[in-house]
């Protein structure tokens, strides 16, 4: 057995002796090229040959686990499996293939097999996104530490109850690159789905228990610590802003219409009129309504133009292309109005939307764009009173880049859409576009918080948040995450 192995595997107390079973029965033809630690097993269950048993002094958490092991650690990796996981056999030479001639990663992590109930497997892609900054992604089930970073930063913060994986990730991750080794490190066994039937459908699907929104569900304290985690890694890295910069818009004579209700769409020739007549049934009737038809292959444009027809309000444009960007952008070109209006065409305004966003824009000249608290709808427009109403109440301008949203209605003034240069096309065409925009903005005025539920938002199979791709979506939101980043580096750094 050669001194020292490429990794060693820390086993956790937890599961049962056949868990643990599966895993070392794993580790046959490979004990010679890794290292394993047990830790708090008792004397009775130290049955397995070629271990390091570590006696564990009191139960505790992730960061506890490490912190026990660490001092044994013997390789140049370290990495947790949790009893029930089989080792893939090759994970020893891929890793060494990984890192050899390489840059010297601190975070590695990779792809792997997941049984389904009959004891098949399928390939499990982790993150495609190395750069990924937040926490909700799938990093696989074995991430890789360097143990000499580990050691250098003196272990893990026990402090951390919930999520000491993600403090680890950025903490590893702040100067050096991330390594995603595009090959299956492991097996891992049936589990039954945490979602909910339908979860899918209802929200953003990432890979967490209710998708990329899983941080609404969050506990006060698991999302409070999660913050902290992610604002310690701002302020490292020199984008933590502490305020707006307070600049301001100037006051500007009353136009009508004051507001311009913009509408991409798309094949939705079914839900349209009920998003027109939401609009038009509202308190507020001083607006004009552009719908931008995304070259739709339904009868979306001819219901779209015989609503224009009963309306003079409304404007139709009909574009030959299904760009999301360029829809808005368009409409915002064409639009009249002082404040801009999102509205996507299988969603609704509530009777008092555009009144208390008007009310409130006009009181604040500070604010950029206003955002409300939202509810949701299922197809039918019946209210799904069990998810509550969304509220983005984690909302902050610096908490903004680590989760997906900020909620709706969104009402620009459309002077700081033209500052800024419109929704970007080339690189956030289908997905991301207002997220971008939003941390743009952020970054020079306020986003303004309405707490009323204004906007309600439909859930129905063929919503283009089910329909995108997931690579697609994490790696805009991921761009666009990088490149705020970097520009409140350089603003930090004029101050």
């Amino acid at each position: 057995m050669p001194d020292k192995q490429i990794i060693t595997l820390i086993l956790p107390d937890l599961g049962s002796n056949k868990d643990l079973g599966t895993t070392l029965n794993s580790l046959k033809s490979i004990m010679d090229k890794v290292e394993v630690l047990a830790c708090g097993l008792p004397e009775e269950d130290r049955r397995f040959p070629d271990i390091k048993y570590i006696q564990q002094a009191t139960p505790g958490n992730l960061a506890f686990l490490i912190n026990t092991a660490l001092p044994f650690v013997n390789s140049d990796y370290c990495t947790v499996v949790q009893p029930g996981t089989e080792i893939s056999p090759d994970l020893p030479d891929i890793l060494i293939e990984a890192v050899s001639g390489s840059e010297e990663y601190n975070y590695l992590y990779g792809d792997y097999l997941q049984k389904d109930q009959s004891g098949s497997t399928e390939m499990i892609n982790a993150n495609p996104c190395p750069e990924d900054i937040t926490e909700r992604e799938d990093w696989g089930p074995l991430e890789i530490y360097r143990t000499s970073a580990l050691r250098d930063m003196g272990g893990c913060d026990e402090t951390i109850r919930f999520r000491i994986d993600y403090d680890l990730h950025l903490k590893l991750t702040a100067d050096k690159p991330v390594l995603h080794i595009k090959h299956p490190l492991c097996t891992m066994p049936f589990q039954q789905p945490q979602a909910e039937p339908g979860s899918e459908t209802l929200f953003f699907p990432g890979r967490g228990k209710l998708g990329g929104f899983s941080y609404l569900f969050m506990s006060p304290e698991e999302e409070k610590e999660t913050e902290a985690i992610f604002y310690r890694f701002l302020e490292q890295r020199g984008a933590y802003l502490n305020a707006s910069s307070g600049s301001v818009f100037p006051i500007t004579p009353k136009q009508s219409p004051r507001v311009s209700v913009v509408i991409p769409v798309h094949n939705r020739a079914n839900f349209l009129p009920l998003a027109i007549g939401s609009v038009q049934g509202g308190s507020f009737d001083d607006f004009e309504i552009i719908i931008v038809d995304n070259a739709s292959q339904d009868d979306t444009l001819t219901v779209a133009k015989a609503l224009a027809e009963k309306d003079r309000r409304i404007t139709v444009i009909s574009l030959e292309d299904n760009v999301i960007a360029k829809a808005l952008n368009r409409g915002v070109e064409q639009a009249k109005g002082k404040y801009i209006a999102q509205l996507d065409s299988d969603d609704e305004y509530t009777a008092d939307t555009l009144s208390s966003m008007v009310k409130q824009l006009d009181e604040h000249s500070d604010w950029a764009l206003a955002i409300s608290y939202y509810e949701l709808m299922n197809e039918s427009g019946q209210t799904l009173d069990e998810f509550g109403i969304i509220k983005h109440a984690e909302y902050n301008r610096n908490n903004i880049l680590r989760v997906d949203g900020a909620g709706a209605v969104r009402v620009w003034r459309k002077a700081a859409i033209v500052e800024f240069g419109g929704f970007n096309e080339d690189d956030f065409g289908h997905y991301g576009e207002d997220y971008d925009l939003v941390l743009k903005v952020s970054e020079k005025y306020e986003v303004g918080r309405v707490y009323e539920v204004l906007y309600r938002y439909r859930r129905h199979p063929g919503n283009s948040d089910v329909l995108r791709s997931h690579t697609m979506k994490i790696q805009n939101k991921t761009l666009a995450r990088q490149r705020a980043l970097k520009r409140r580096q350089f603003i930090n750094q004029g101050k």
